[in-house]
């Protein structure tokens, strides 16, 4: 009976320590990113991390060469997918096989099409507000502490500090982008507009 009084004991110092120290991890992480520092494991295509300065990115050019044609192919009125297409027929490496190529990632492809372009990774780079030099981060949160699972926060709860990195994409390139996107959003025959 008393080593069991004690195993509850334990268990719940355990508990209260591995919540504070929870606590005092996500208030580090909070102040980088209000900070403006980078604080993801690997960086955001286009860019790479900086091996002097921690938690600040550095243009990476072959791939933000990329980037760039991808944003001038849409100002010029091509869709997602023709863009897309246009890069998997030229052998272009998506973001993800792109890192595995350069070493920063080390898990195998999980099928042959997971190396191509697909149009949800060229709506995702046309949104980025990273291209433009904004550090954009906190876009999914963990539910607890006791669970790896994430899920997505709402734009207000997001850490986004302006001007913190060399912008990939100038500010008109991206204003007209912007306005094309808001263009195109169609609303559905209820009138509602889609995610």
């Amino acid at each position: 009976k008393g080593n069991k009084k004690s195993r509850q004991i334990n268990g719940l110092v355990n508990e209260w320590y591995l919540e504070d120290m929870s606590e005092n991890i996500r208030s580090v992480l909070k102040n980088r990113r209000e900070n403006g520092y980078h604080i993801g494991a690997t960086a955001l295509y286009g860019y790479r991390k900086d091996p002097d300065r921690k938690g600040h990115l550095l243009i990476d050019e072959e791939a933000a060469e990329v980037v760039r044609e991808v944003f001038t192919l849409f100002s010029q009125g091509y869709g997602k997918s023709a863009i897309a297409r246009r890069l998997n027929d030229r052998g272009v490496p998506n973001p993800t096989e792109y890192k595995r190529q350069k070493g920063i990632l080390h898990q195998p492809a999980k099928g042959k099409n997971s190396t191509l372009w697909k149009y949800s990774a060229i709506a995702d780079m046309l949104e980025n507000e990273m291209y433009i030099g904004n550090m954009v981060q906190g876009k999914y949160g963990s539910i607890s502490y006791k669970t790896k699972q994430n899920k997505p926060r709402p734009k207000e709860q997001w850490y986004r500090v302006e001007g913190t990195h060399e912008a990939i994409i100038d500010r008109a390139l991206w204003e007209k982008v912007k306005a094309m996107r808001e263009e195109r959003v169609k609303p559905f025959a209820t009138g509602e507009i889609g995610i």
